[in-house]
């Protein structure tokens, strides 16, 4: 049971239920909102109509039946960085559960998203970022997308992300991991993204001692493909390049079967045996305990690569081993295999970026998976990292006291931007040494969390305290003890990752939260409510909140309010152990002319999906379409007009709804009446701002100067019944601008494929219209798509 790869999930509907207004890009943290956790909401929420559109990136089980899944943002076909929301649905496929951060409001920074410079202009900047311009034969893996990109007063930027591998004799690899402003050109953000480490765990040097691999030996014999009697070290899974210490090319090692013994380098018996066969052990690691391969493509091992060179690394595409020098033996135990091929595994899920407080994380997930995989080959480990490598004694780092190091912290209050992520690693290498080692937990415990907060929690721009949410989010999921979690993660001075509510601790103390809800009904100011609640262990108190300064703690209260009007009525319930949730609902009470209505009122706010019923101005609606902020009156292609709320046919006339669009041209613009009414408008009357007026339905006028005019249209209806619209309209000289469509207007039918501009931008029919402006009809399920500003 899958979600579909793609899903729409509307941003008005997010934004209305969390009562946000964006005037620019904007994080809104779905799971802050009570509303939109709620099952029915989060429903509304993921088959609602609108530009923000989510692929699915990773699916996970939980232990109850529910699937979880990660949702990258995109806008307008291009995925948002650092931008994804985590939805779970049901057995009986009901959707619920939304976490994560939803970008809203780009269109207020982007108004185009047509890049400027194009990718081969920016990646040729991003080649030459340091001063140095390289040419592309110079550079290896580069990789280009185009994202919009927030900086860090969540400005929203059109951004080529690029990044490339350059490869130097006697120098360090790097890996420049650059974001570069597709409008201006800007260098946006940039980081060596070369992913270095030592691993831990066994391995084959003069520190641990020669081992053999097969029948009888050490550790069981590795996958190899022979033909004949030549072998190759070559699998289903893994393959292992000999570089002959050069920097670039190399071959998959070849050698007569069965027994590989080349060869030994720097006190280390066989260093490509060692790559190969820990290589293999990972991925049957994540294979086995996550049913998941660790990256998409396969593991390719590349051994004696450089002279001397004393480090590992994964380039985004492949793993690398040095045969080290003074401080090490060749780096190709287990520890540094699952090491390197982990950051592969946070690329393909989380994408942690590596600086900062993400950077840290990035590394600790792969110390945390290289402890993994020693625990799954040996059902042990030793806490420390680069120990069985180091030539002589100690390690690199110290995973149950990362100070011993000498450099690494391990308290979050200890971080400051400048310290290398290979040392700020050191607050979550102690936090998952302090989970696994608390009763009854051990590390492949410890690890299921990790790998599932990795998978679908954490972002790209993790901060400690985020990653710990996420992490208290996994242990959730899993049914683990969220108060050990909580524990560990506070001994390292990580806070708000979640409440000790006892869930999965077991001993009958794993509480659940309730979850609030109830029903109404109305006669005319009085309204009776009906408590629904639930919760696995009873309600213990409740508070309503009548939304006129009354309230009360009855279970089924009824309260009559004073006069006619919209009323927000919140419900608090609390259980015994003090968790509580809230639900709230706007009911519209009192006599709305002409008749009374019973049916919840019409809510500009509101996310409505088909079949959903309201009442406004007297009339009953039903939603023959989803949609957020269209009013039943005016919108009669998403609201079907019922009966009057008194039982009538009708018969009572409501006043007309004044509306219009227009299409400037230069000094000359088109207007369209998008005036609605009962019975029909009678009669138009435009005021153009400049003296001059209008009793046509869809007028143009020609202004005499370029300015900004305050335009009014009034309608009249047959019985004398009328209503007024005012917009500002700004005019200029200067033609069509730089729009190369023709400027639409009211009264043309289009068709799909037409191009038309409208106010200085541009759009694409999508199919046959009339009379709908682009303004107003425009999105991928609209009648128009925004192609983006005039240029």
């Amino acid at each position: 049971m899958h979600f579909h790869s793609r899903l729409a999930l509307c941003a008005l509907a997010v934004t209305s239920i969390l009562s946000t207004q964006a005037v620019a890009a904007e994080r809104v943290k779905l799971h802050q909102s009570n509303a939109a956790n709620k099952a029915s909401q989060a429903h509304r929420m993921f088959t609602a109509v609108d530009s923000g559109d989510y692929q699915a990136v990773t699916f996970a089980a939980t232990p109850g039946g529910d699937e979880k899944g990660r949702f990258q943002q995109f806008h307008q076909g291009i995925p948002v960085y650092a931008a994804s929301v985590v939805a779970s649905r049901s057995a009986m496929k009901q959707l619920h559960g939304l976490y994560g951060e939803q970008i809203v409001g780009i269109e207020k920074d982007l108004p185009s998203l047509k890049p400027k410079y194009d990718l081969d202009t920016a990646v040729e900047q991003a080649l030459g970022h340091t001063g140095v311009q390289l040419s592309r034969d110079e550079v290896e893996n580069v990789q280009s997308q185009l994202f919009i990109w927030l900086d860090n007063k969540d400005k929203a930027h059109l951004a080529w992300q690029i990044s490339y591998v350059h490869l130097q004799p006697g120098q360090a690899p790097v890996r420049p991991m650059l974001f570069i402003d597709a409008h201006s050109g800007d260098l946006l953000d940039s980081w060596d993204a070369m992913a270095f480490a030592s691993g831990t765990g066994p391995g084959g040097n003069q520190r641990t001692g020669r081992y053999t691999f097969g029948p009888n030996g050490t550790f069981p014999a590795f996958e190899v493909t022979g033909s004949g009697s030549s072998c190759r070290l070559d699998s289903t899974n893994v393959e292992t390049w000999d570089m002959n210490h050069a920097t670039s090319g190399g071959s998959v090692h070849s050698f007569p079967c069965y027994e590989n013994t080349a060869r030994e380098v720097n006190g280390g018996y066989s260093a490509l045996n060692d790559a190969h066969a820990f290589g293999q052990v990972t991925f049957n690691m994540y294979r086995d305990w996550y049913n998941k391969a660790p990256i998409s493509q396969k593991l390719r091992m590349r051994v004696h690569y450089d002279r001397n060179y004393e480090n590992a690394f994964w380039d985004g595409q492949q793993m690398t081993f040095g045969d080290g020098n003074t401080v090490f033996h060749p780096l190709v135990d287990l520890g540094v295999v699952a090491h390197e091929v982990s950051h592969g595994f946070t690329q393909q899920n989380s994408n942690l970026e590596y600086q900062y407080q993400s950077g840290g994380l990035n590394e600790s997930f792969s110390d945390i998976a290289a402890a993994a995989a020693s625990y799954y080959l040996t059902g042990s480990f030793s806490w420390q990292i680069g120990d069985k490598i180091k030539k002589g004694s100690g390690a690199m780092r110290y995973m149950n006291n990362p100070p011993q190091d000498g450099r690494s912290i391990d308290h979050a209050s200890q971080y400051n931007s400048s310290i290398d992520v290979h040392h700020s690693s050191g607050v979550y290498n102690k936090a998952f040494y302090l989970l696994s080692t608390t009763s009854g937990w051990n590390i492949r415990k410890a690890f299921d969390i990790y790998v599932r907060a990795n998978q679908l929690y954490w972002t790209a721009n993790a901060t400690f305290n985020s990653a710990g949410q996420g992490v208290y989010k996994a242990a959730k999921d899993l049914g683990y003890c969220v108060d050990d979690v909580v524990a560990s993660l506070e001994g390292v001075g990580i806070s708000g990752s979640g409440a000790k509510d006892g869930s999965g601790c077991g001993g009958g103390g794993s509480n659940q939260a309730p979850n609030a809800n109830f029903s109404y009904s109305i006669n005319g100011l009085t309204v009776s409510f009906s408590d629904s609640s639930s919760d696995d262990k009873g309600i213990s108190s409740r508070s309503w909140n009548f939304g006129d300064n009354s309230s009360s703690t009855a279970t089924n209260p009824s309260h009559s309010y004073a006069s006619a009007g919209s009323y927000t009525v919140t419900l608090k319930v609390t259980d015994a152990e003090g968790l509580s949730d809230e639900h709230q609902v706007t009911i519209s009470v009192g006599s709305t002319s002409p008749g009374e209505c019973t049916t919840a009122a019409w809510n500009a706010t509101t996310a409505y999906s088909l079949g959903d019923r309201v009442s406004y101005k007297g009339y009953n609606y039903e939603a023959i379409w989803w949609s957020t902020g269209a009013a039943p009156d005016v919108y009669t292609n998403v609201w079907q007009k019922l009966d009057k709320c008194d039982g009538g046919n009708g018969g009572d006339n409501q006043a007309p709804v004044a509306d219009f669009s227009y299409s400037a041209n230069g000094l000359a613009v088109d207007f369209t009446s998008l005036a609605q009414d009962d019975k029909g408008v009678a009669s138009h009357s435009w005021n153009f701002g400049d003296g001059n007026g209008s009793s046509a339905t869809n007028p143009s006028h020609n202004y005499v100067a370029a300015g900004n005019y305050q335009v009014q249209l009034t309608v009249t209806d047959a019985e004398g019944l009328s209503h007024t619209a005012s917009k500002t309209v700004n005019v200029s000289g200067g033609g069509n601008g730089s729009c190369s469509a023709q400027p639409w207007d009211g009264v043309t039918v289009y068709l799909s494929g037409d191009m038309v501009s409208q106010n200085g931008k541009e759009y694409f029919a999508n199919w046959w219209n009339q009379g709908q402006s682009p303004e107003v009809f425009s999105g991928p399920w609209d009648v128009w798509t925004l192609l983006g500003s005039c240029q």
